[in-house]
């Protein structure tokens, strides 16, 4: 299944997400539903968030059913329960089906008037005066399954688990969902009616074992490490991401044991999450680095039928909002510090490369809005004129840019008349910022030992340049990326519009219509002539 979308917002206010349909069964969901690629959600900006999350989640929930149908229909591949695990699913349905309102359930009186639908059928069939061990009808079992499989969205709650039943497993869940409908409605009407004490009927569900399998579900054949191994060499990440990740999934491996990934369940990933914050990692970096890295991993498994639901789908640890002390762009004395001292002459022991990427990559930034790694891994051929128009082209190519979109930035002339150009022209080829002779070779094949790209190095030691040596101090700032606000602070401030501010930065606009207003290299050199030039002592 394809993980659940975000939620954001539009140019024009309006709540927007779109999902992705896989490729292994597009020619089918087009054949079905007349689109292949995409599906998209678009709500009024009048709605509140809580009806556009439930919007959205219901909207999800439906295409994420289409998807696993069809993939079904391919595969025939379906899972059998047993006892213990019916009354496991059964009890994962009451949660997830009162989690739904938990912020607002509404008024009381609206819960019994939800029931009576399958209370008609009782009736109707006269269900509640049949003597004990009595059989149901066919058709009255049939009629009740239907309805409790409608009020309590059966369809959505297993197409959010990527759970596809056998026939008898799925009835035999209907069944269990029956019992649980009247206490589900009665704990939402005690809800809306202000009693949010705890709901003792989630007591009694079985938990799955810790091994629990399926019968029908095959093993993945991996532990965690495994995974992460095989997901490195398909999906070839950033070698950042790579060193970053590599101890989430050594961590994961020795929580559970190096157990199989297709054995781990919702409730131990829960028990896993209350680890993660410790007096070294903060909760954001939990959830940033750790989290994602097991919701993004597992969601590749999901894909590739290794696993049967996404364990990591939707846990989140909750974070206190940071308070914002300051702006994120440098202020006018911390700018003028970093540029004045750029301009120094640099120590006859500083190697050219590391000298240059002083001189020129802090002014790079400040005229251009780019990421400093993109500056840093600038080759010599990457600076041209095209149409009469110097430009320095960003490309991943030369390194890692971000989103793997190549851009085009004119050049602005204060960096042509302070010699950019000349200093350009004297290194003719190769990198600009570093020596390719420094590129240090991996003593293996092992892609999850990767070597820093020099062009990293040259990036974080400028960092370390402007924090020990030009002493801009602050920790809420950063001493790299504060150019990017910087720039866009400075372009807004002499009113450059907002499509060549992100042309500049390479951001991309949530507004699908603005891909059709992408300004020309022309346009863009005539908008940088607004920026202003950055004076310093």
């Amino acid at each position: 299944m394809v993980a659940m979308t975000s939620l954001r917002r539009a140019a024009n206010g309006d709540w927007f997400s779109r999902k992705g349909i896989p490729s292994d069964i597009r020619e089918a969901y087009k054949a079905t539903y007349g689109v292949a690629m995409e599906e998209r959600f678009r709500l009024s900006s009048s709605a509140t968030m809580g009806q556009a999350k439930a919007e959205l989640r219901d909207w999800d929930a439906t295409i994420s059913s289409r998807i696993e149908t069809l993939r079904a229909a391919n595969t025939g591949a379906v899972i059998s329960l047993t006892q213990r695990q019916i009354s496991a699913l059964a009890g994962e349905w009451y949660r997830w089906f009162t989690e739904l309102y938990a912020d607002d359930a509404g008024h009381k009186d609206d819960w019994p008037s939800r029931y009576r639908p399958l209370q008609e059928i009782y009736d109707r069939f006269d269900i509640e005066s049949m003597e004990e061990g009595q059989q149901i009808g066919i058709a009255a079992r049939k009629r009740i399954r239907a309805k409790v499989s409608e009020m309590g969205c059966l369809a959505t709650f297993l197409a959010e688990k990527a759970t596809a039943l056998d026939e008898k497993s799925l009835n035999a869940v209907i069944d269990a969902v029956e019992l649980e409908i009247a206490p589900a409605f009665a704990a939402l009407e005690r809800r809306a009616a202000g009693d949010y004490s705890p709901d003792a009927r989630l007591t009694r569900f079985a938990d799955q074992p810790a091994h629990a399998n399926a019968k029908g579900l095959k093993l993945s054949g991996w532990n965690f490490w495994q995974a992460f191994e095989k997901w490195v060499a398909e999906r070839k990440p950033a070698p950042a991401t790579v060193s970053r990740w590599r101890s989430v999934f050594l961590g994961l491996d020795s929580y559970f044991d190096q157990r199989d990934v297709a054995t781990i369940t919702d409730d131990e990933v829960i028990g896993w999450k209350g680890t993660l914050v410790t007096e070294k990692r903060s909760a954001a970096v939990a959830n940033d680095v750790w989290i994602t890295a097991a919701k993004t991993v597992f969601n590749w498994l999901l894909e590739n039928k290794k696993v049967a639901a996404n364990p990591f789908e939707g846990v989140r640890i909750a974070t206190i909002k940071k308070i914002k002390v300051r702006e994120r762009a440098f202020e006018p004395s911390e700018w003028k510090a970093i540029l004045s001292a750029s301009l120094a002459p640099p120590s006859p022991r500083l190697k050219p490369e590391k000298a240059a990427a002083r001189r020129w990559v802090p002014w790079l930034c400040a005229y251009t809005g780019s990421r400093p790694g993109e500056m840093t891994q600038l080759q010599a051929t990457s600076v041209r004129q095209q149409d009469g128009i110097w430009i320095i082209d960003i490309s991943p190519e030369d390194g890692t840019v971000k989103g793997a979109s190549y851009r085009r930035v004119p050049i602005h002339e204060h960096l042509i008349e302070m010699g950019f150009l000349d200093f350009v022209a004297e290194k003719k080829t190769g990198p600009l910022f570093y020596d390719p002779a420094d590129k240090r070779v991996t003593t293996g094949d092992d892609p999850t030992k990767p070597v820093r790209p020099p062009y990293v190095i040259a990036r974080n030691k400028l960092a370390e340049w402007v924090r020990n040596d030009v002493e801009v101090t602050d920790p809420n700032i950063s001493p790299n990326h504060a150019w990017r606000h910087t720039f866009k602070r400075q372009a807004a401030r002499v009113n450059m519009e907002k499509r060549f501010r992100f042309a500049f930065c390479g951001h991309e606009s949530d507004d699908v219509g603005d891909i059709y207003e992408t300004p020309t290299l022309e346009d863009m050199a005539e908008e940088l002539k607004k920026f202003p030039r950055y004076v310093v002592d």
